[in-house]
């Protein structure tokens, strides 16, 4: 697990390192400006021309600082200045004298055309830092536009010029680096689209923040990586396919068969002992020929037998649903039965649908459930704009929670995972996975892992990240405009732990 957190709170975290812990900011910048640096040094060769173009802030003062450590290394470097140097912070005025006492050639950056930017290697991008709160224009619009037509390879300290650090809008124009370095951790608006796009390839260096200053976060999101796979179960040597979980899925109807196949198939891959699919009579067959290992129960959708409902739900210990149920009278029922059941319970597609046009399930939501909505099915469920919610996105997800006590998957380009405790951003995927039945995959990866004895927060977090590793696994092997749901299942058995 690692940590993001906001523009806003990172100010905070720096504010408190340097005036409690007593850490000088001019230490913090040096550390800052090396990790930049080596960064340069590993992806170019020392023939090539450096520019830094800084605004006079602190972030203007690491560009600063880095084109000097540049420079004593042996590269060719020039600092250009954007901004009225006697407003500069003090950082930014002792860095720039060092920078003159040790050679370096001084510019003015208003006077930067785009011809001369083509002729340098290399831009380090430190116009602006994590404080733009408003658009850019004039001048300073006109300097980030030149550096994105130049034939320069990007390198931003800490975040692009342009982007807003909490939100990852773009404040009108913003650089697009080739390469990004954060401090302390990964910037929520690096992380999150459109912003993400602008950041090239993104990394982050602590240069120092003790774990104390954290403290000071409003909220700190988090985000997997491999090492967090040791959080699933261990498959014990005595063991039956019952010790891994009884799950029922409900799913289709006479007109979609799919859903039900490949949210049962992806569970069964993440590792689920028996899976029971309840599903409309007519999908029967094709269910058994696609997948044997599954049992099935069927309803007749002229004439519905609750009690078939009920029998099922009682054999099962997880439930998931909504994958191509509708969303008439029937499947309201459906759900409601699951709800009062208090089972760890996956909502997903139709089921989340159901839930939206009736204020007595919306009650019935408990910390057992994981919602897994896409834009649209979250625009429903909170009466807003898919716009709204995407300009939201985190906001809406960690809605789930806040008002309904349930934990939720709010499926995006970034999805974001929120439980009783924790917000999750996911960081893998790709745009391949854009295509039919991959939320129907994601649903049966939660429901396996809870199958398997993941705890309903540890389901909920972890099953994106599989879902997008499982893609990206995809995305090396074909083209990702070529990529389909089936594909994504047959991932699952390289990710999970033996």
């Amino acid at each position: 697990m690692e940590r993001i957190i906001s523009g806003t709170d990172m100010k905070k975290v720096d504010e408190y390192t340097i005036n409690e812990v007593g850490i000088p900011s001019l230490v913090l910048m040096e550390r800052a400006a090396k990790s930049v640096a080596d960064l340069i040094e590993e992806t170019t060769d020392k023939n090539s021309e450096v520019i830094a173009i800084a605004g006079t802030g602190n972030n203007g003062a690491d560009g600063v600082a880095v084109c000097r450590m540049l420079y004593i290394d042996g590269y060719n470097t020039c600092i250009y200045i954007m901004g009225n140097i006697d407003k500069a912070t003090q950082e930014f005025k002792t860095q720039i004298e060092i920078a003159q006492k040790v050679g370096i050639e001084i510019k003015d950056a208003s006077r930067l055309t785009r011809d001369e930017m083509d002729k340098k290697h290399v831009i380090v991008d430190s116009i602006f830092g994590v404080g733009l709160s408003r658009n850019v224009d004039g001048d300073y619009k006109k300097l980030i536009e030149a550096i994105n037509q130049s034939k320069a390879k990007v390198y931003a300290v800490d975040i692009p010029s342009g982007l807003n650090a909490d939100t990852g809008k773009v404040m009108g124009v913003a650089v697009k680096a080739d390469y990004t370095v954060c401090f302390g951790e990964l910037k929520l608006g690096a992380v999150l689209y459109p912003g993400a796009d602008y950041c090239g390839k993104l990394s982050f260096d602590n240069i120092g923040f003790p774990d104390v200053s954290y403290k000071k976060c409003e909220t700190v999101y988090k985000y997997h990586t491999s090492d967090d796979l040791k959080l699933i179960p261990k498959r014990p040597n005595y063991s039956n396919k019952g010790t891994y979980g009884k799950l029922l899925v409900i799913a289709g109807n006479k007109d979609i068969t799919g859903a039900a196949f490949l949210c049962a198939k992806a569970a069964f891959r993440t590792g689920a002992g028996l899976v029971r699919i309840f599903t409309a009579k007519e999908n029967r067959e094709v269910i058994q020929k696609l997948l044997p290992e599954a049992m099935v129960n069927v309803y007749d959708t002229d004439d519905f037998d609750k009690k078939a409902l009920d029998a099922c739900i009682e054999w099962a210990n997880v439930i998931a649903i909504g994958p191509g149920i509708g969303t008439g009278g029937i499947q309201k029922n459906m759900v409601e039965a699951v709800l009062e059941s208090r089972k760890n319970t996956v909502i997903d597609a139709d089921g989340i649908n159901v839930i939206s046009q009736n204020v007595k399930l919306k009650k019935m939501l408990h910390k057992n459930v994981i919602l897994t909505p896409h834009l649209g099915e979250m625009a429903r469920f909170e009466n807003k704009t898919i716009d709204e919610i995407k300009d939201n996105l985190v906001k809406s997800a960690f809605n789930i929670n806040y008002m309904y006590n349930a934990n939720g998957i709010l499926k995006d380009a970034r999805s974001v995972a929120v439980t009783q405790d924790d917000i999750y951003i996911n960081m893998t995927g790709n745009s391949g996975m854009a295509t039919a039945g991959s939320g129907d995959v994601l649903t049966g990866i939660v429901a396996g892992l809870l199958a398997i004895g993941c705890n309903v927060e540890n389901a909920t977090t972890l099953a994106p990240y599989i879902h997008g590793i499982a893609g990206d696994l995809v995305a090396t092997k074909m083209p990702k405009a070529s990529i389909m749901a089936t594909d994504i299942i047959e991932e699952i058995k390289n990710i999970m732990p033996q």
